[in-house]
């Protein structure tokens, strides 16, 4: 397996421009995709302590325009089909920008425009905007979150305050505030310079055409110089701290960190595998002990945390109800501390090892998004001037022996002093010639696209076999889909679908739980089953090399699952501890009062599919294989395979395996209509002290069969779908109100929820209601989609399509839906041609037929004594104040 990843060809190339600027290309002609990927070295941790939240805040002013380029970077590059983000650490900033090919030379004119210009486009009104916006994430991430203001006291307890590692990277809200534009300015210009950064080029362009559009649009940018490492004081524990913090949780959780090593160090890789050990995986030594043997914890983790600065080392569980904290310490402490004694075994390592390794290669699916090809070319390059590190840097951990695990436990961690936190609940310089940048570069017309048509075939029993070959890694992706998930569960028992399915790998009639994960973690794959509204499958992802143990594997969890009493015992009260624990989050209680109020008694909508804790309280074992038997078999299934195969290789293996199970092919399951809401509600859910309103709105919306689907996803796209819709452009780049608000069509075999989400400031949650009810009012009355809107909204669908075919197991998730819900096989290549056909008349009469104002139902989790009074004041609903 390591093997697999060291032959694997990867060839690149590095160049620095005469202003400093690393510029790194990679032609990657797997589809008509470039991922153009921009690093600067500076991040929180080159603030100052008057600047904490400063580079965060760059991130977000980074999208709102360049001189050359004004208006929002989004509005741009959407209607392109891009996709675009942008990230902040303590010890850099990214930004990525993954665009049909044709487009490549836009993106780095407008990528290259706002690191030379982008100072002359900022206001303070701009500023004063993403101030807000920032302060929205800061509530919706972390105060109104539960456990989340955690990592903040971790970092205030770990380190000195002169520290930057002492403060998060989205900072301090009153340095922000006080931060003017010069501040700012000032900020940017030190540090967003191409001497301080690296640009990323991976894609289906040649390596000559990407170098020379690098050179043209960056290369008369001053280079400026590279970030100079911050001085920091020392870092170290005296004595123990122990903490406790008061949150709104029903499952209490422990975490203990210690300081190690930074990134890269001689002991940053035994550190990681110590982690891996200890917590990864169900074989993991903490998970078995207690997540299955004593049932004490909900789940569990352990990590090294290497950073440029400084390193930690933390363990985290979270407890099941009637544990006590000190016990659960006690077994975390324990296992550490038999580790350093006597060192961990040469099996256990080799599972780690395998698992690391194989997660090595599985990234180099993606070419782009965050830990992408390019992002990670990025990385190495940034943290260590070699960007060859994407394929070596796996050496550290196979170099790793049981005893460097070991002494490395005993030096970093055992005896050693740690910060313990509790979190309990209710309970307890050369010139070059200046660029024209006046006139931007004109796209090329897009390359042809069209998604890929599986090879289908049929086993001797009847059962369909989808196949596409993609034979770039080798690596394989497969699915077992089977028609009828939460849909199919008796009306009165939500919660039973997901728990029989997860079931199937939890013992078969030759393997117990424990073995089945050890099989898995050993070759390094992916086994996992789950279960939707519409489907259920049992799905692997594994290397080439390990292709048929992983079938064996699969295959038996697929045929043979017994249901053992015991772990059913204990995957039930797993999920009614989540249940529990789903009581501390405002999303989810907004999520599923929504779902009360737009679906009546007995319609299977009405509940998550997790279900409710009193009914999953009451489900037998019995329920579950019940279940199991009636809808989860050969009728209903078809088998979906991507990646290094071909038709000839893997029907021979699935034809051995699967051959011979039979059984009765099954319609898809009818989903009947629930009742219409005939008028419009606001019901408001009280939470005590909330720093921010969660907020959905919206009725019920349309099937996956509905003939209106295509022109919904159109209309969708103008309404809430995109960070360019109308309601986001109204909502946080206007107003400040929000971090972000989406609207969207969860269309199922039934008809599914249309919905609008946000989380909103409470101080501003009537006028930001107020403006969401109006923007849905003004689509059918007075304000419909432009022919531009439609246009922008088409492109972006079609030309954004590439990307969701780029992996594997992209592909096998894509076509199980398609199988799912009978669609064609060839409806994913047909795509372009059906969207290209609706008309603005077609998109406007659909909306006329499916968007409902007056149906419009408003749920709201905020503290009432906040947000009561001015909710009054909205004409368009009653409040309903609702205890749950």
């Amino acid at each position: 397996m390591i093997d697999s990843l060291k032959t694997q060809p990867f060839e690149f190339h590095k160049h620095t421009l005469g202003n400093g600027l690393d510029v790194i290309v990679k032609h990657q002609p797997r589809l008509p995709i470039v991922a153009i990927n921009l690093w600067y070295h500076v991040g929180s941790k080159n603030e100052e302590r008057n600047q904490r939240g400063y580079a965060h805040l760059f991130e977000h002013l980074m999208f709102e325009g360049s001189e050359h380029y004004p208006g929002d970077f989004f509005k741009h590059l959407q209607p392109l089909g891009a996709s675009i983000n942008g990230s902040t650490s303590s010890d850099r900033t990214n930004y990525f920008v993954d665009v049909p090919s044709a487009h490549a030379e836009l993106v780095l004119a407008m990528e290259s425009d706002r690191m030379a210009h982008l100072v002359p486009a900022l206001d303070d009104n701009k500023l004063k905007i993403q101030k807000g916006v920032v302060k929205n994430e800061f509530r919706q991430n972390y105060a109104n979150r539960p456990y989340g203001m955690v990592w903040q006291l971790l970092a205030e307890a770990l380190y000195p305050p002169q520290h930057p590692y002492s403060w998060l990277t989205i900072g301090v809200m009153e340095d922000l505030d006080s931060a003017s534009r010069e501040d700012v300015a000032a900020f940017f210009q030190r540090y967003y310079t191409p001497a301080n950064a690296s640009l990323a080029i991976v894609g289906d362009l040649p390596i000559d055409e990407m170098t020379a559009m690098a050179e043209r649009y960056f290369g008369s940018i001053p280079g400026g110089s590279k970030a100079i490492r911050p001085w920091t004081p020392p870092v170290g524990l005296g004595e123990s701290r122990e903490l406790t913090l008061q949150d709104r949780v029903e499952l209490d959780r422990h975490y203990i960190v210690w300081h190690t090593v930074p990134q890269f160090h001689e002991h940053d890789a035994p550190l990681h595998l110590l982690g891996d050990v200890l917590a990864r995986g169900r074989s993991s030594r903490l998970y078995k002990k207690l997540v299955i043997e004593r049932q004490w914890a909900q789940d569990v983790s352990a990590y090294q945390s290497g950073r440029e600065l400084a390193g930690t080392f933390g363990l985290t569980a979270t407890l099941r109800p009637g544990w006590s904290i000190a016990d659960v310490r006690g077994v975390l402490l324990d296992e550490v501390a038999e580790i350093a004694a006597n060192g961990v075994t040469v099996e256990e390592l080799e599972r780690v090892v395998t698992m690391k390794s194989a997660g090595f290669l599985f990234a180099l699916e993606h070419i782009g998004g965050f830990g992408g090809v390019a992002d990670r070319l990025n990385a190495y390059n940034v943290y260590r001037g070699d960007p060859s590190l994407i394929t070596t840097d796996l050496d550290r951990y196979t170099a790793v022996t049981p005893e460097a695990i070991r002494a490395a436990a005993a030096e970093y961690l055992v005896g050693k002093p740690s910060v313990s936190l509790s979190v309990v609940g209710r309970k307890t310089t050369v010139e070059v010639k200046a660029l024209d940048r006046k006139t931007p570069p004109t796209s090329k017309a897009p390359a042809a696209f069209r998604a890929p048509k599986p090879e289908v075939h049929t086993l001797k029993n009847g059962l369909p076999v989808w196949v596409l070959p993609q034979h770039d890694l080798p690596t394989v992706s497969l699915s077992v889909a089977m028609t009828g998930g939460g849909g199919l569960q008796p009306s009165r028992r939500p919660g039973l679908a997901q728990l029989a399915v997860a079931m199937m790998d939890e013992g078969t009639r030759s393997r117990q739980a424990a073995e089945i994960a050890l099989a898995a973690e050993e070759m390094g794959a992916s086994l996992s089953t789950s279960c939707g509204w519409d489907g259920a499958f049992v799905s692997l992802r594994c290397l080439k090399a390990v292709l048929n143990q992983g079938l064996d594997l699969a295959v038996d969890v697929l045929r043979e699952p017994t249901f053992p009493a015991a772990e059913w015992e204990r995957l039930q009260g797993q999920t009614l501890a989540a249940l529990k624990a789903e009581h501390d989050g405002a999303d989810s209680r907004c999520y599923r009062a929504i779902l009360k109020a737009l679906y009546g008694e007995g319609h299977p909508y009405r509940h998550p599919l997790d279900g409710v804790e009193s009914i999953v309280a009451e489900l037998s074992r019995e329920e579950a294989v019940d279940f199991h038997r009636r809808v989860l078999g050969p009728g209903r299934a078809a088998v979906i395979v991507a990646g290094d195969v071909t038709a000839d290789s893997i029907l021979p293996l699935l034809e051995a395996r699967l051959g011979d199970w039979t059984g009765a092919a099954v319609d898809r399951p009818e989903i009947a209509d629930p009742e219409r809401v005939d008028h419009p509600r606001i019901i408001l859910l009280n939470r005590p002290g909330a720093p921010q309103a969660v907020v959905r709105v919206g009725h019920v919306g349309i099937a996956r069969s509905d003939p209106d689907f295509d022109r919904l996803m159109l209309l969708n796209q103008v309404l809430g779908g995109q960070f360019t819709s109308r309601l986001n452009e109204k909502l946080r780049e206007e107003r400040g109100f929000t971090y972000g608000v989406r609207s969207s069509f969860d269309c199922r075999l039934g008809k599914g929820p249309f919905s609008i989400a946000a989380s909103l400031q409470s101080d501003r949650l009537a006028e930001a209601l107020e403006d969401v009810h109006h923007e849905v009012q003004a689509l059918v009355a007075g304000r419909p989609p432009t022919q531009a809107e439609i246009d922008d909204a088409r492109r972006a669908l079609v030309e954004g399509q590439t990307r969701q075919f780029e992996t594997p197991s992209a592909l096998v998730s894509r076509y199980a839906g398609v199988f799912i819900h009978g669609l064609p096989t060839d409806h994913l290549a047909t795509f372009p041609e059906r969207i290209a056909a609706v008309s603005l008349d077609d998109v406007i009469a659909a909306m006329h037929r499916q968007i409902h104002p007056s149906a419009l139902v408003a749920v709201v989790v905020a503290d009432l004594a906040q947000v009561h009074e001015p909710l009054k004041r909205l004409d368009w609903a009653e409040i309903e104040v609702v205890e749950d």
